[in-house]
């Protein structure tokens, strides 16, 4: 952000114009490639990583914004403890709020989507001899996990023994107790 900074401090109002624009079409095209970034340069008559800095910044601000969902009041604060000049901040925040709803549609478009569980169908396989061992128990668990990834669903197999299985329950009785902590829930706050 310190880049940020001295860069807008030091651009007339047509520049940063022209970085705001160059910015959403980075949102619209899932990022900006090298030469769109020597191109605008060229054009603004700055150098190439000094444009890239600058534009890294702006896309930081309108997505922390965007998170947040900030007011204009709330966007003002913010943009007091960068130290712009008021006519640069009236920009940025034209660009944000004219545009808040396409870049949230646009990041949760492009954004990867993890899949999520659909259902768990289970088999218990129990071998009870063989010809060279007889009564040697050994169990063994067949899962077949469906997922949902969109509009789709997919399955996977798995083959584990008893104490895979038990590890794996444990770990995950483990993993629901941390949900319950202060720590998760402020990171959780964090990250949503």
């Amino acid at each position: 952000l310190k880049s940020l900074q001295t860069y807008l401090r030091q651009i007339d109002e047509k520049r940063l114009t022209r970085c705001c624009e160059i910015c959403l079409q980075g949102f619209e095209n899932a990022g900006i490639e090298k030469k769109t970034y020597n191109r605008a340069a060229k054009e603004l008559g700055i150098s190439p990583t000094d444009m890239a800095a600058a534009l890294d910044g702006l896309s930081g601000v309108f997505l922390a914004c965007c998170k947040k969902q900030l007011s204009h009041s709330n966007f003002n604060m913010v943009a007091r403890t960068l130290k712009l000049p008021e006519s640069h901040t009236a920009i940025i925040y034209k660009f944000y709020s004219g545009n808040l709803e396409k870049i949230r549609t646009l990041l949760s478009k492009n954004s990867k989507r993890l899949a999520h569980y659909k259902n768990l169908n289970w088999r218990l396989e129990l071998e009870m001899s063989r010809r060279s061992l007889h009564h040697d128990l050994k169990p063994s668990i067949l899962l077949q996990l469906e997922m949902r990834e969109g509009t789709r669903s997919r399955s996977e197999l798995m083959q584990c023994d008893f104490s895979v299985m038990k590890e794996m329950c444990d770990q995950l009785e483990l993993a629901l107790k941390d949900v319950d902590s202060s720590h998760c829930r402020r990171m959780s706050n964090y990250v949503n």
